[in-house]
């Protein structure tokens, strides 16, 4: 089916509709954030708590793309309406679990020793004579999805890259391959589906990542260079990951992680190598701190190699992410007749003075400066200069936490408990701050550990807030780490 064409996509969209929601499928406000919707007029439940618009639901949305827009010159619009139906897996755990060669378990040591050299793998770009010949053909469509993934959610994957790689390099790459353009497509929509009142992107979405996996496929079983596999298979596990709404993520890392330990990629690549194996990096540790379990991929193979008195806020900020990937590789690690937390105090002591040592070298940027008001909570919002140091300083008041109070440790001393609110309150200040999305996007797990261990359910309440816009403004499913927190004051009550 054509993005555009009249009738066809009306009575699409409208099949659609009454197929997956019923003649009862309550305000279009509720279905565009996948929340429960318990239809009350004339403003349902969710809306008047969360004070957001109650829309009625609409079966036929007009598409945003229509026949009158025309291509440049020479372009032709894709267009698959006539091809035979393809029928892809359902996500990238299907393409790697199922023949697509990766490491094997019986040969380990080969796989060790791939990663624990540095790899120095460049990832080469498209000579400048080619370019006339061989760029993807392009629709108006794809160009819409295009700038908005560099102004969106490209922005998020180079939080830590001031080389900007997903913003400039990515799409570079993508002008030759349209595996990596139907990826980018693909989370993109997914992300705009998310949004309020973005419902109409969601079989969009659907479509490019449908027909992205089946390239994938393609490209890991043929004898040609598969230099895009990696970028192709974090950007489509994003999208699974977001998509997922609060459902086990870990599966969605496993294509990633084996491209990864087959290359041979780490912290010493270089190029869009380096640049994919931070951002894996980061997805992991998401994963990790919601699942509380040790990472897939542990630090002792990541082969960081950090300078002395660095002043770059994206490099500040990877060392903060091993230094995170310890502590919770150190605390969750669980004895295996009792289920307990192996960790020592000494072996939290020595992560603690690293995290310190590296406080005391950050440059001025770092520091946050204090502005406006203090909230009822006490909470005072801070301005940071390059957002890298935002999303830092929060991971490294979550790794204190993390360190003094998780799993649960029955009897902290007082000056532990101490220190737990003030890097809880920190989080929450940060969090209240006027932060750009790239920022806010993974805020998620430090507002959740700050929620857990802040005392006051004012304080508590106000955390649980900042939570729930995250899934207002950005989509990213939060209701879950919500209900959870939630629960865990009910029972101490």
């Amino acid at each position: 089916m054509e993005v555009c064409g009249g009738g066809r996509v009306y009575l699409y969209l409208l099949c659609t509709a009454i197929n997956a929601n019923g003649p009862n499928s309550g305000c279009f406000t509720c279905k565009s954030r996948h929340a429960r919707c318990d239809e009350k007029k004339p403003v349902c439940s969710n809306c008047e708590r969360l004070n957001l618009q109650c829309r009625a639901s609409e079966f036929i949305a007009p598409s945003a793309w229509c026949t009158a827009t025309e291509l440049p010159p020479g372009r032709q619009r894709i267009d698959h309406s006539e091809s035979a139906p393809v029928e892809p897996p359902t996500s990238t755990w299907d393409v790697f679990n199922n023949g697509i060669p990766g490491p094997s378990t019986s040969d380990s040591s080969k796989t060790s020793s791939a990663v624990s050299q540095p790899s120095v793998r460049s990832v080469p770009s498209p000579s400048v004579q080619a370019i006339a010949p061989n760029t993807v053909p392009l629709t108006a469509e794809m160009t819409y999805l295009l700038r908005t993934y560099q102004s969106g959610v490209a922005t998020w994957m180079d939080l830590f890259d001031h080389s900007c790689t997903y913003q400039r390099l990515v799409p570079r790459r993508m002008l030759f391959s349209e595996l990596l353009l139907h990826c980018i497509c693909a989370f993109t929509s997914k992300h705009l589906s998310l949004l309020i009142n973005g419902e109409i992107w969601a079989p969009v979405a659907g479509r490019y990542y449908g027909k992205a996996l089946h390239m994938l496929i393609e490209l890991l079983g043929s004898t040609v260079p598969q230099d895009d596999a990696l970028t192709a298979t974090i950007l489509l596990s994003s999208y699974e990951m977001i998509a997922a709404q609060g459902q086990e993520h870990r599966r969605h890392f496993y294509g990633a992680l084996m491209l990864i330990k087959t290359h041979g990629i780490c912290a010493r690549s270089v190029g869009l190598d380096k640049a994919n194996f931070w951002i894996y990096v980061r997805h992991e540790l998401v994963v990790a701190l919601m699942t509380e379990s040790k990472l897939l991929l542990s630090p002792a193979e990541w082969n960081v190699t950090f300078q002395e008195e660095e002043m770059q806020e994206d490099l500040l900020g990877n060392q903060l992410l091993w230094l995170l990937a310890r502590a919770i590789d150190l605390v969750y690690e669980k004895d295996a007749d009792t289920g307990e937390s192996v960790a020592t105090t000494s072996e939290r002591t020595d992560l603690l003075r690293a995290a310190e040592r590296w406080f005391d070298g950050l440059p001025a940027s770092f520091h946050g400066v204090a502005y406006g008001e203090a909230t009822e909570e006490g909470f005072s919002k801070l301005y940071f200069a390059i957002p890298a140091a935002a999303n830092a300083m929060m991971y490294y008041h979550l790794l204190h936490i993390i360190l003094y109070a998780e799993p649960n440790l029955p009897d902290p001393d007082p000056s532990q408990s101490s220190q737990v609110q003030y890097h809880a309150a920190k989080i929450a200040s940060i969090a209240i701050s006027h932060l750009p999305d790239s920022v806010r996007s993974f805020s998620q797990q430090a507002l959740f550990y700050a929620a857990k261990h802040i005392h006051g359910l004012a304080k508590k309440t106000k955390i649980w807030t900042l939570l729930d816009d995250v899934e207002i403004r950005l989509g990213f499913h939060t209701r879950s780490r919500v209900k959870h927190l939630q629960e865990l004051v009910e029972a101490t009550l």
